[in-house]
């Protein structure tokens, strides 16, 4: 058996950590260019000096990404992603990683450790159970196609709504209008580490803004949507949304953790009747490091 050596990803050169995640996630369908993981570890916030790494030889051959940052008022560390090369596989490789990042990350001061899992991978879900992370909340995840949703939202968004674009600090001064606390990669502080990747609007009744969106248009991600609960069902979701799928470069929509809780309901029911279907549920995983 080849010796493996745990260590940073601090000096390695990024071609091979993009080579080392699109080898690790090849068989499960992912279809990322170097470009486009680069600008997803950007929005999670990605510390490669922070991230780690199993090494046989020079070559990576299992790691955990880590993004580091506030959430919920506490310094947390965020797995973007952790993959192992099929070959080396059934080693206990995760496992050791995680107890070498834990203990960095601990000593970075790092209070608590977050991650996102789907909820079908019950070989993930049992490592990081193992790995003493504990279910929190529970994500659904929905799809459309753009000419489908477009169709439908065109005969309910609110025609006289004025819809401006605007800053993420605009959409910041007015995030009471959202009813869940958005996932890491969703919330308003992944936004702001890449903004000229977001489009973001806000819609207006005279001077006052009463709704917004964001989306990160070259991946067609519907990353937030918000209205003030006093003009809703109005068409102002309706009006906001299809603003934003008219900008999308691909051709489907996708709206990433949704809150499965009563407080969620609305969104959900609202993006059920124009046209999007349940494409997947997530766990929302912590565990506390301090």
């Amino acid at each position: 058996m080849e010796d493996i050596r745990i260590d940073s990803l601090a000096e390695v050169p990024f071609e091979a950590v993009a080579d080392a995640f699109l080898a690790a996630f090849a068989d499960y369908g992912m279809t990322l260019d170097n470009e486009s993981l680069a600008a997803m570890l950007k929005r999670r916030g990605a510390r490669f000096d922070l991230s780690f790494a199993a090494f046989a030889g020079n070559r990576i051959v299992s790691f955990i990404i880590n993004g580091v940052g506030e959430f919920a008022g506490q310094i947390t560390a965020y797995d973007t992603g952790t993959g192992t090369v099929k070959e080396f596989r059934g080693r206990g490789l995760t496992d050791r990683i995680f107890n070498y990042s834990v203990s960095r990350l601990v000593e970075a001061g790092v209070e608590r450790y977050l991650l996102e899992v789907l909820t079908h991978n019950a070989p993930a879900v049992k490592i990081y159970s193992r790995q003493g992370f504990s279910v929190v909340r529970e994500f659904e995840c929905y799809t459309a196609p753009n000419a489908q949703a477009v169709a439908l939202l065109s005969a309910k968004a609110a025609a006289a709504v004025r819809v401006e674009a605007v800053s993420v600090a605009d959409i910041e001064r007015h995030a009471e209008f959202m009813d869940f606390a958005p996932s890491w990669q969703n919330s308003l502080e992944s936004v702001k580490r890449n903004p000229e990747a977001f489009l973001c609007v806000m819609a207006y009744d005279g001077e006052r803004p009463i709704g917004w969106g964001v989306s990160e248009t070259a991946y067609g991600d519907i990353t937030l949507l918000a209205v003030d609960r006093r003009y809703r069902r109005r068409g102002v979701g309706s009006r906001l949304l299809l603003e934003l799928i008219k900008k999308n470069h691909i051709g489907s929509a996708k709206v990433l953790n949704i809150e499965d809780s009563e407080a969620a309901g609305p969104a959900k029911r609202f993006l059920e009747s124009v046209g999007f279907s349940l494409s997947c549920r997530q766990y929302e995983m912590v565990r506390g490091l301090q």
